[in-house]
């Protein structure tokens, strides 16, 4: 619950714009959004995985998003839940990355095929991180040198990765 009083902060004014009274939401109703995608994205994944193989999960959880997004924005939701959608939108991108990159995570490493990755991995120290490090590198030196940003190069680095 450390996290409440920065997830309520990082709204800002928009919180007594809920109601229509101005009356801000309750910090406890934002453990409702978390809760809220991570049982969404367990009936989707299942869903897909069951009777849909076809759909690839990500996009249909990014529809999923933005149609939740819309419809709080613009069908004026004040339950909970829209409560607590309202106060994530302005939270801090390291935030919401804390809460809800390790759930993705741990969800590719156990999807993982073990044997196949142990099968694979001299493949994929000789071929894939030199490749992927030498596309960084040229990304970045395309960047520093051909753009007229005057970027210094660390700059350029972090636009190749």
């Amino acid at each position: 619950f450390a996290l409440l009083p920065q997830l309520v902060s990082a709204a800002g004014d928009e919180l007594t714009q809920i109601h229509g009274d101005g009356e801000p939401p309750e910090a406890p109703h934002a453990v409702l959004f978390p809760c809220f995608t991570l049982t969404l994205g367990v009936i989707v994944f299942y869903v897909l995985s069951r009777y849909a193989k076809a759909l690839p999960y990500t996009a249909v959880m990014f529809l999923i998003g933005t149609i939740m997004g819309i419809a709080v924005e613009f069908l004026d939701f004040y339950d909970h839940v829209g409560q607590s959608i309202r106060l994530w939108i302005g939270i801090n991108s390291e935030v919401l990355l804390l809460v809800f990159l390790p759930g993705l995570l741990f969800r590719d490493a156990m999807s993982q095929n073990v044997h196949l990755f142990l099968h694979s991995i001299n493949q994929l120290l000789i071929f894939a991180f030199p490749m992927v490090l030498a596309g960084t590198v040229l990304t970045a030196l395309g960047a520093y040198y051909i753009f007229p940003y005057n970027w210094p190069f660390n700059l350029a680095m972090a636009f190749g990765a």
